[in-house]
């Protein structure tokens, strides 16, 4: 049976990917034991599964990424994850240049760059496992946009709710951002669309497109309800209890608090500047000496000085 290019295409992207994931992982993976990395634990109980799914009925969370919690040893799947995350962030590049009409290579080889980047992997290393859930579904919502606008199919639509529901799941704040940004990218395809629509036929489209957009609506609320409750809940306390732990608070309450979550604030900013540190990463200093840019300093003093505690430069992610 002769293959379509299409089949090979994938083939081939597959296999590609898996020689560079176990060039990449292959230290890490091991059937007895798991990488140290801060955000992820190093060892678990007998009764994993038990507990995992007991969290699972708690929260009312579940993303399909998911159910790889239900095969092997989790001292394997630790470490495959992120490797799985990384394959299904490239297929939604891939699912999203071919919709804009880039032509094959182009579409693939962006995918592995994407993977492959540099970032994904300083953040493995951290085991921040929220970063790679959330782009296993968030890069997808991109060509859902484009397929549900040009070809208006139902299961388009709920698709795209039902990825942004799975992206809020682990890293809501990143989601947040990335909700702005894709919504900004659906006004401007639904402006182009609709350009390019025949006049007679626009006020068909339109309406076609607000029952897409209330479907899509529905599967978004329906799935990612627990998440957001927990994320307005649970979350927002969270971050209040990490701030109150990096405080001591004198005389001057109100101004030492104000000061407090200036400086958590601008810690998980990152200035125009910083920019730079994706081509020459250390370039504005690192741990074992003052970072000088304009991170985590006292509203107002006008020195470019490191004044963050260990604790607060750490979940800064630098």
């Amino acid at each position: 049976m002769r293959l379509r290019p299409k089949h090979a295409w994938l083939l081939a992207f597959v296999a590609i990917f898996a020689a560079l994931a176990g060039f990449v992982f292959w230290g890490t993976w091991s059937p007895e034991m798991a990488p140290v990395m801060p955000d992820c634990p190093t060892s678990y109980s007998t009764y994993w599964f038990r507990d995992w799914l007991r969290g699972w009925l708690e929260t009312g969370k579940f993303a399909p990424a998911e159910a790889i919690n239900w095969i092997g040893s989790p001292y394997l799947w630790t470490e495959f994850q992120y490797a799985f995350a990384a394959f299904m962030a490239a297929l939604g590049m891939v699912y999203f240049l071919r919709g804009r009409g880039l032509p094959r290579v182009a579409a693939y080889g962006a995918g592995l760059l994407l993977a492959f980047s540099g970032y994904w992997f300083t953040l493995f290393s951290a085991g921040h496992l929220g970063w790679f859930q959330w782009m296993t579904y968030g890069v997808f919502v991109f060509g859902l946009i484009d397929r549900a606008l040009e070809k208006g199919k139902p299961r388009h639509w709920l698709l795209l709710g039902a990825c942004l529901a799975w992206g809020s799941m682990h890293q809501p704040d990143l989601w947040l951002l990335f909700s702005g940004f894709s919504a900004a990218y659906f006004v401007f395809r639904l402006a182009v669309v609709l350009h390019d629509t025949a006049r007679d036929a626009r006020r068909a489209t339109l309406f076609r497109w607000v029952k897409g957009a209330a479907m899509a609506l529905a599967a978004l609320l329906a799935i990612g309800g627990a998440s957001f409750r927990s994320a307005f809940v649970n979350d927002l306390a969270g971050r209040d209890k990490q701030i109150e732990e990096g405080q001591t608070l004198g005389a001057n309450a109100a101004k030492d608090d104000a000061e407090k979550r200036w400086i958590f604030v601008t810690n998980w900013s990152m200035p125009p500047e910083a920019t730079k540190e994706f081509w020459h990463a250390g370039v504005e200093g690192d741990t074992s000496c003052p970072f000088t840019l304009a991170i985590g300093q006292k509203r107002g003093n006008g020195i470019r000085q490191y004044v963050t505690t260990a604790s607060t430069r750490s979940m800064s992610g630098g």
